[in-house]
């Protein structure tokens, strides 16, 4: 992937050289107005910023799929010269993004791929991420039964939980005795509290009393997860792994209440973003492609954010300009 991103930037050295000085026009459109969203929005201002590229980034209050294909209709009836969306639903949006791409303006799926109507992918896999959770617990749970909580309407969660749970099956002393499934934000304490039998109607002894570990697919799950685990004073009993890198998140890892938050990078998913469509759009869709992974899925990993690493992340934030709350 490295690779990829240095030879991306040879192609920018080469087009930036041309002659040609008009600005470009590039859409991005997100999931929703939150901490990860306003994240990719920075990291690809950032960029449009360095390569003189006009960004306009729209994201719905909350994920909306209606909304994203109403917006993307409305956006490509204007003049741009590429665009990225994040599907909430990619069935329902992908022959609209095939269109896109038939006319030949550099399309992109972030986070969420599809199986047309993009030129490339660009986020973290959500099965790895689910990989690398269960190897973050593995880490914290040498024999026991953890517990998940998940939302099994989001494809990307199921992605996420298949593959925590590859790697579990790779450790015979841990196994998985529930799996809590609910929207994922409707979830509330007292939903963790009820799983371990200690809500206010139970008799105190928990319904898994050999709980040692909660894996949360997602940020609200996790910040809900840390805040029943306090209440209940099991904070650090209970090792709690996350897939997210919300302020709160970060703040319960700097607590210790959550062992282990899996961050996808979205700063460097907007920067990327941006940087690709400026290469398709100046060197050529095909030539950029060339340089490419066959599968055109450009998967930038992720970060397994600790109490002992978390103020070295911390200041990495900081330095690309976000304002680290936590």
């Amino acid at each position: 992937m490295r690779k990829a991103l240095i030879l991306l930037l040879v192609i920018l050295l080469f087009s930036s050289c041309s002659n040609e000085k008009k600005q470009l026009n590039v859409i991005i459109i997100g999931k929703a107005d939150d901490s990860y969203w306003n994240d990719v929005k920075m990291g690809a201002e950032a960029a449009g910023n360095v390569l003189g590229v006009n960004v306009k980034f729209f994201a719905p209050s909350k994920q909306d799929p209606a909304w994203q294909i109403r917006k993307l209709e409305e956006v490509i009836g204007n003049f741009v010269d590429g665009i990225a969306v994040a599907p909430s639903d990619p069935k329902s949006i992908t022959s609209l993004m095939t269109k896109i791409v038939e006319s030949d303006i550099p399309c992109l799926a972030l986070e969420t791929d599809v199986a047309k109507g993009r030129h490339a992918y660009i986020g973290t896999g959500n099965y790895y991420a689910g990989k690398q959770a269960g190897e973050a617990m593995a880490a914290e749970i040498l024999d026991g039964k953890i517990a998940i909580v998940t939302d099994p309407s989001v494809p990307d969660l199921l992605q996420r939980v298949q593959g925590f749970k590859d790697i579990m099956v790779e450790h015979d002393n841990i196994d998985i005795p529930v799996v809590l499934e609910k929207q994922y934000d409707a979830i509330q304490p007292a939903d963790i509290k009820s799983m371990l039998g200690m809500d206010n109607t139970a008799t105190g002894k928990p319904a898994y009393p050999d709980i040692k570990g909660i894996f949360c697919v997602s940020d609200s799950i996790g910040v809900v997860t840390a805040k029943a685990l306090k209440e209940i004073n099991m904070a650090e009993k209970i090792k709690v792994v996350c897939i997210g890198e919300s302020p709160d998140v970060m703040k319960a890892v700097s607590e210790n209440v959550i062992q282990a938050a899996i961050s996808r990078r979205p700063y460097r998913v907007g920067y990327s973003c941006v940087l690709i469509l400026h290469n398709m759009i100046r060197a050529g869709i095909n030539n950029t492609l060339m340089i490419l992974p066959k599968s055109e899925i450009i998967d930038l990993g992720v970060v397994v954010v600790t109490p002992s690493n978390i103020v070295e992340y911390r200041e990495q934030l900081i330095k690309l300009g976000i304002k680290a709350k936590f």
